[in-house]
């Protein structure tokens, strides 16, 4: 049980680390921002809100909630590599 939850472990740290790496890397661009405005303003019938800052290319608001995201992940996976880890001695 020991090696199942070691490799369980492993699985989750993983994942945590891809999670963060793509958090750093990830930008949503400002074509990829108006898309969506539009289409959750069509659907919810309102006018779509097309402003905001952007920085080469990115839409900076955008970029930093999807970051925060991708962060929340990476957490949440580091969080149960490390209680599996912590288990692993215990069911010994």
């Amino acid at each position: 049980m020991t090696t199942v939850l070691q490799w369980a472990s492993l699985v989750a740290a993983l994942l945590s680390a891809g999670f963060w790496l793509r958090s750093a890397r990830v930008k949503v661009t400002q074509e990829q921002y108006l898309e969506r405005e539009r289409r959750d303003a069509a659907k919810a019938g309102r006018e779509p809100n097309l402003g905001g800052a952007f920085l080469d290319g990115w839409h900076m608001s955008r970029t930093f909630a999807t970051q925060a995201n991708w962060n929340a992940g990476g957490a949440i996976f580091a969080a149960i590599s490390v209680v599996l880890q912590a288990l692993a001695p215990l069911v010994e």
